[in-house]
């Protein structure tokens, strides 16, 4: 039977709406201008291509093609349908080439929260590796403190935090990247920056510079001063990074995480060991409610890398000799 016989005979099936693959041939037909090339773009045998035409004009009630010496012409209703049909393939091609762009650059904004212990020089580390290859990504860093954590990602502000401690939430999920050592932090003319390595009975008569027992530090300072506990500071922070600043102006020593420490502070302080020797952990967290974009796993992945390369020096030795 003739494929074209029902000829612009509106059937039963008429006004019935395509499939993509009809689609996709009508658009292959209108291409190449035969049914062969339509076959040849597609990878499909001619009667293949011979079958889904007919379906498809059976479904429309009228002719897209034309025979004119052995070629397909278009009718005025194809025409306008391929035009449509472009805007579509268009769209998909958009899509595509976004789509190749994510993966290859990098685009869109990338939201970080963060403990201020941790911006002061893992989290920008970690970024100038990840843009190197995410040249294109957008950056929105917040330093928080770790109350404040849970809430920027449930109100969708954080893609990816890093904090000392895990927050304790079921909608986050956290995976410890690393410990890293505590050091103490002196000013440079204070009587305990003679010593080799300072020990939680230096602290006992020393004006120091402490935490609440409710942070992070606090916590893991507990092996260091062991069941007599520390002796009161005489100034609370609630950050490594206010010690720090505290420490240059001589107000006096204090208990530090050694990635708070950045090389300008370094070379204005004096850094000791502590023994015996306590340590902090170093937290990642996202929602467990959709999965990480792109984006936080290159980051995620830059943030490893940083800490596997060991920028801090590690003080956690403890000189030969002394224990």
């Amino acid at each position: 039977m003739d494929m074209y016989a029902y000829a612009d005979e509106v059937g039963p099936t008429a006004g019935r709406p395509l499939n993509l693959r009809q689609i996709e041939v009508f658009r292959a037909i209108m291409m190449s201008g035969s049914i062969s090339g339509a076959g040849r773009m597609l990878h499909v045998s001619q009667p293949a291509v011979s079958r889904v035409l007919a379906l498809t004009e059976s479904r429309l009630g009228y002719r897209l093609f034309e025979r004119v010496k052995s070629r397909l012409s278009p009718t005025a209703e194809a025409r306008r349908l391929y035009a449509e049909v472009e805007q579509v393939y268009g769209g998909i091609q958009r899509v595509n080439d976004l789509a190749a762009s994510l993966a290859q650059s990098g685009a869109g904004m990338l939201k970080i929260v963060a403990s201020a212990s941790f911006g002061q020089r893992l989290i920008p580390m970690a970024l100038d590796r990840f843009r190197n290859r995410n040249a294109d990504a957008r950056v929105d860093y917040r330093s928080v403190t770790f109350d404040e954590l849970a809430a920027y990602f449930l109100s969708g502000q954080a893609d990816i935090g890093i904090s000392m401690q895990p927050p304790d939430h079921p909608n986050l999920t956290s995976v410890r990247l690393a410990q890293v050592p505590v050091i103490c932090a002196l000013p440079a003319a204070h009587p305990l920056a003679g010593r080799e390595v300072v020990r939680p009975e230096d602290f006992s008569t020393a004006a120091w510079i402490g935490y609440p027992g409710d942070t992070p530090l606090a916590r893991a300072l507990k092996p260091f001063f062991g069941e007599r506990g520390a002796c009161p500071a005489a100034v609370e922070v609630h950050s490594p990074v206010t010690a720090c600043s505290f420490v240059q102006q001589g107000l006096g020593p204090a208990l530090v995480d050694a990635w708070c420490v950045t090389p300008d502070q370094a070379a204005r302080m004096v850094l000791r060991p502590i023994l015996p020797a306590a340590y902090v952990d170093i937290w990642a967290t996202h929602s467990n409610l959709s999965a990480p974009p792109l984006l936080a796993r290159r980051f995620l992945a830059a943030v490893k890398k940083t800490l596997e390369d060991g920028a801090p020096p590690d003080l956690a030795e403890i000189p030969a000799g002394v224990g």
